[in-house]
């Protein structure tokens, strides 16, 4: 029997679905005005804290969470303090539009991209920058994004030398994202996936229509994209304690930082057993995966 939960959420998908194919402006402002009190509740987020996991490095000390969906807005904030970069300039690949890695950076940004393939994100982000940061520079493109199209989306926007954070986070083809980029930030946030393990490197194979069914198929492992960024002239400066995101800074930057390896400084979430981690193995075994040598 369907829970009453799951049933609640079933009438209001149903509900905005319909809204959508029939009445698509009244669809509009109904995501409008629960999105928008949605916004302001995380909008005045205090700063909090919470460590995820075990094995963590001195970097992980200055986590904190604001408006990005784990500790990450810490680690953003501490490594460009330490770089000296007051001003950024910052591109995000998949976003939610009340909870990402860059929204913490819009008060003292110059210029900023984001860009995700869903329209009710980028309907909603479009009206809470005209809301609440009017002057600033921040454009928001609603495009899926493919190894074909990424430099075109960006380069659109950005000449190279203007980029100071990039984050990918679609959940799928990450480590083909990063492979294509022809530009050069400063610091780089990128998703990896925890359950690959740390000793595998790995990916799943590129298909621009993959969808991820929030299993544990998915992404790249630590160590694939940790060679990646280093044939790209990018160090492994931080991994966050929710195993979520890698944190690469680019070769001009990489003597004021500890460079982690991503074999010893891997790291499990404690909410996780080991009989977690063998039920992911078995059920990778059956999956496509591509070696990264």
């Amino acid at each position: 029997m369907m829970s009453l939960g799951k049933k609640i959420k079933f009438i209001k998908i149903y509900y905005l679905n319909l809204l959508k194919n029939n009445f698509f402006n009244f669809y509009k402002f109904s995501i409008f005005t629960s999105g928008i009190f949605k916004f302001i509740k995380i909008f005045f987020n205090k700063k909090s804290t919470e460590k995820y996991s075990n094995n963590l490095d001195n970097i992980n000390n200055y986590e904190f969470r604001i408006t990005s969906q784990n500790n990450e807005d810490g680690l953003i904030k501490f490594i460009f303090d330490t770089i000296d970069v007051k001003k950024i300039n910052f591109i995000e690949i998949g976003f939610d539009f009340f909870e990402n890695n860059s929204l913490n950076l819009f008060k003292k940004s110059n210029r900023g991209l984001m860009i995700d393939g869903s329209f009710e994100k980028c309907f909603l982000l479009e009206y809470i920058i005209k809301i609440f940061y009017p002057f600033k520079n921040i454009k928001v493109v609603n495009s899926l994004v493919y190894k074909e199209n990424i430099n075109d989306l960006i380069n659109t926007h950005f000449s190279n030398d203007e980029i100071d954070f990039l984050s990918i986070d679609v959940d799928g083809i990450d480590y083909y994202l990063l492979e294509k980029i022809n530009i050069k930030p400063k610091l780089i946030c990128i998703e990896y996936n925890h359950w690959f393990g740390s000793d595998q490197s790995v990916t799943i194979p590129y298909d621009k229509n993959f969808i991820w069914n929030r299993d544990y198929y998915s992404g790249a492992s630590l160590l694939a994209l940790t060679k990646l960024a280093k044939n790209k002239n990018y160090h492994l400066i931080a991994i966050d304690s929710s195993c979520t995101n890698a944190f690469f800074i680019h070769n001009d930057y990489k003597h004021k930082f500890e460079i982690l390896d991503p074999i010893i400084n891997f790291k499990k979430p404690i909410k996780y057993s080991k009989n977690d981690y063998f039920l992911a193995s078995e059920f990778l075994k059956n999956k496509e995966i591509i070696n990264i040598s």
